[in-house]
């Protein structure tokens, strides 16, 4: 059942006025009107229509700084807030191969702005795109004569879609790469590379454009492969379960995206793209008696791997992992004691399917404080007769955590807040 859109307009009405910062990310209501606006929109005639990214189009700096500083001198003076920025949503879609760069009023409700993109390179693929492209060639009969020649079995193969790079062709066409792995005996895929053999996949018609087999070459054993535990250890000694636990509670407090710890206030969302962002930190200046702006946004812009191997199946990798694939769309839920202590506490993030659909990503943010027994500050002051003097302060820190897993690459993305008003990013 379709809701009504005046219907939806009210009760995202409400939504906006009630949210707590101008730069949340968009809800589940307002993801919802930007599907309903663009497939009223002229877009909506297309044979073929998908969402490839969906994200808050934020608002004007200088409005945000404004609302900040009125929400910071709020309670201090009795000022009533700056006016809420308008809020709006930016979307990349394709529509019968052609990608256009939308923008929706989500007061209006309706798109505002329309721009097709000419230029080159193609949106990042969709996890529904990556999902159908990796079952492909296993429907191949080409690749089930390479596989047969082998002596492999097609039901032991796994095939990973790979973007290709760009040297200087002429592209007209949005294509991936797809090698494939054969697993009999490991889960580990990438350590057994079926080599010689490449599929080249049109993702917008999803068929198969080009098929080498150039060479068979011997296929790595399974035997040791695997690198999930296996039980036992090599250690001479197995080191003690440790384990993290405050009795009186976390030393931060949450209230929808905003954080505040210590002297530190900021904001953290996920976004399909770039992953956590951190946002309009803060630091309390205890001289002036005001919180001191230390950034506005902070993100991963972009990681470049580029194998460098002259060979025809390894040549064109050269992977764009943020712009191809996406550290949002490649977040998995964070594993309690595995990826975060147990003094964590989670945040969900809120993605697009391709179809332009809200989809939870359960446990995409871990927030917890580090105290790993550094000492932040410490002095002992011998010389005053009689007496000594001794002070010290331990090094407790805030972290911020996210990881995105990318083909055989995991990105632990770290922004750790310190008291003494910096901040170290680590990945």
């Amino acid at each position: 059942m379709t809701t009504p859109l005046p219907l939806l307009l009210l009760f995202l009405l409400h939504s906006a006025a009630a949210s707590p910062h101008p730069l949340d990310p968009l809800t589940s209501a307002e993801i919802n009107l930007l599907r309903a606006a663009i497939h009223a929109s002229p877009l909506n005639t297309s044979s073929r229509l998908s969402f490839h990214y969906a994200a808050l189009d934020e608002p004007d700096k200088q409005d945000v700084l404004r609302w900040l500083r009125r929400d910071h001198q709020g309670e201090k003076k009795k000022k009533k807030k700056a006016p809420w920025p308008t809020r709006r949503a930016a979307a990349v879609v394709r529509a019968d191969g052609v990608t256009h760069e939308l923008v929706v009023d989500l007061r209006e409700g309706k798109v505002v702005s329309d721009r097709v993109h000419t230029g080159q390179g193609f949106p990042s693929l969709t996890s529904q795109e990556l999902a159908a492209a990796s079952l492909l060639p296993l429907q191949s009969p080409l690749f089930r004569a390479s596989m047969e020649r082998r002596g492999l079995r097609v039901s032991e193969a796994s095939c990973t879609p790979l973007t290709v790079g760009w040297f200087g062709e002429s592209v007209g066409r949005r294509e991936v790469r797809a090698n494939c792995f054969y697993r009999n005996g490991t889960d580990n895929i990438f350590a057994r590379p079926i080599e010689g053999v490449s599929l080249l996949i049109d993702v917008d018609a999803m068929e198969i454009t080009g098929y080498s087999d150039s060479l068979v070459a011997p296929l790595p054993v399974a035997e040791g492969t695997s690198y999930r535990g296996s039980g036992g250890s090599r250690a001479r000694r197995v080191p003690k379960p440790v384990r993290v636990f405050q009795e009186e509670g976390c030393g931060f407090a949450i209230d929808g995206h905003r954080v505040e710890w210590g002297n530190w206030a900021f904001h953290v969302a996920l976004d399909a793209r770039a992953g956590p962002v951190v946002s309009a930190a803060y630091f309390y200046d205890a001289g002036k008696r005001e919180l001191r702006p230390v950034l506005y946004r902070s993100h991963a812009s972009e990681t470049f791997v580029p194998y460098m191997d002259l060979a025809g199946e390894w040549y064109y990798r050269t992977y764009l992992d943020l712009g191809d694939y996406g550290f949002g769309q490649s977040t998995f839920p964070l594993a309690p004691l595995d990826d975060c202590p147990g003094n964590a506490t989670y945040l969900d993030g809120l993605l697009v399917s391709a179809a332009g659909e809200p989809v939870k990503a359960p446990n995409a943010i871990c927030i917890f404080e580090r105290y790993a027994g550094d000492v932040a500050w410490r002095h002992t002051n011998i010389f005053v007769p009689g007496k000594q003097i001794r002070d010290s302060r331990p090094e407790v820190t805030l972290v911020v955590r996210s990881i995105a897993t990318v083909g055989n690459y995991d990105y632990i993305l770290d922004w750790e807040f310190k008291q003494t008003g910096a901040i170290r990013v680590g990945a």
